[in-house]
C-alpha cells in the first residue's frame, strides 16, 4: 500500500469519524442529555427511599415489641393497672402515626405516577417502591393492632377497677 492510498484511507477514516460525531451530536446526545435530570432525580429519590425503608423497618420493630409489652401488661394483674390510657394520649399518638404513614404512602404513589408521566422506567426505583409500600402497609397494620390491643388493655382494667369498686 502506498502512501497517498494510505492517506486516502485515513481522511476517509477521519470523515466517517467526523460524520458518526455529528450523528451523535444530532441524534443522542439531546436524548441523553433530556433524561439526565430526571436519572439524577430518580437517583436522589432512591437513596431517600432506602432511608426510609430502613426507619421504617425500625418502626415495625417497634409497635410489635409495643404490641408484646401491652400484652404481657394486661396478663399480669399486679401491673395491668398499672397502664391505663386515660386520656386516650398514647392511641391518639398512634393514629396520628398511622395517619402520617398512610399520607406518606399517598406520596409515594404520587411520585411514582410522577415518573410514569414522563415515561421513565427504572427497575431500582420500581424494586424500591414495592419494598417501601408492602412496609407501609405492614406498618400502618401493626399501628391497628397496636390501638386494638391499647382498647382492649383499657376496656379489662376499667372492668377490673369497676369490678373493684362495687366489692368495696
Amino acid at each position: 500500500m502506498s502512501t497517498s492510498t494510505l492517506q486516502i484511507c485515513v481522511q476517509r477514516l477521519q470523515a466517517l469519524g467526523r460524520q458518526l460525531e455529528r450523528w451523535f451530536v444530532r441524534q443522542l446526545l439531546p436524548q441523553l442529555l433530556a433524561i439526565l435530570p430526571l436519572s439524577c432525580l430518580c437517583w436522589r429519590h432512591c437513596v431517600t427511599l432506602d432511608g426510609k425503608i430502613t426507619r421504617l423497618r425500625r418502626i415495625v420493630q417497634k409497635l410489635d415489641r409495643w404490641k408484646h409489652a401491652i400484652r404481657a401488661f394486661g396478663a399480669d394483674p399486679k401491673a395491668q393497672l398499672e397502664m391505663l390510657d386515660v386520656d386516650h394520649a398514647l392511641r391518639s399518638e398512634m393514629a396520628a402515626t398511622r395517619d402520617m404513614l398512610w399520607a406518606l404512602r399517598a406520596d409515594c404513589i404520587e411520585v411514582e405516577r410522577m415518573f410514569n408521566q414522563f415515561g421513565y422506567r427504572s427497575r431500582g426505583l420500581q424494586r424500591r417502591q414495592a419494598a417501601l409500600m408492602a412496609l407501609l402497609d405492614h406498618c400502618c397494620v401493626s399501628a391497628s393492632a397496636v390501638l386494638d390491643v391499647l382498647a382492649e388493655h383499657d376496656a379489662a382494667v376499667l372492668a377490673r377497677l369497676r369490678a373493684q369498686s362495687v366489692q368495696a
